[in-house]
């Protein structure tokens, strides 16, 4: 039912319990994981450097590669881009053929200042989301 599971990761733990169900989904299905960090520039916290979001992002990829290997799924993809977050999601699933994108949802005091990025993504995809708690 899917062959391509993206799963968007901002390395915190919200998104922990949607990299497990996108893991577990994935090897139920034989599904390539797609992880994706997305830097937003216009969103840089204070006292982080832009250089410093780089190895972040990858860091947050090879965790969800780490995850899916120790599952026995061999084909992960890594990707760290620059962008909107919503929208670099959309155009990723697009451009990749995603299936089924797995996000988690912030619970944070951030959701009270700026929109929901897996609202946002689950109002406009084209292909499937699952937004975990």
């Amino acid at each position: 039912m899917y062959d391509a599971i993206l799963v968007p990761t901002d390395g915190r733990p919200n998104t922990e319990r949607a990299i497990e169900d996108a893991v577990e989904l994935a090897s139920v299905h034989g599904a390539t994981v797609h992880a994706l960090y997305v830097i937003n520039s216009a969103e840089i916290a204070p006292g982080i450097d832009f250089d410093d979001l780089e190895p972040i992002g990858k860091e947050a990829v090879e965790y969800v590669a780490t995850r899916a290997a120790d599952a026995g799924i061999d084909d992960v993809r890594t990707t760290v881009t620059h962008g909107l977050r919503h929208q670099a999601i959309l155009d990723y699933a697009a451009d990749h053929d995603i299936d089924l994108i797995v996000m988690g949802h912030n619970r944070g005091l951030e959701r009270f200042f700026r929109k929901s990025v897996s609202d946002q993504v689950s109002r406009e995809a084209s292909s499937s989301v699952l937004v975990v708690e």
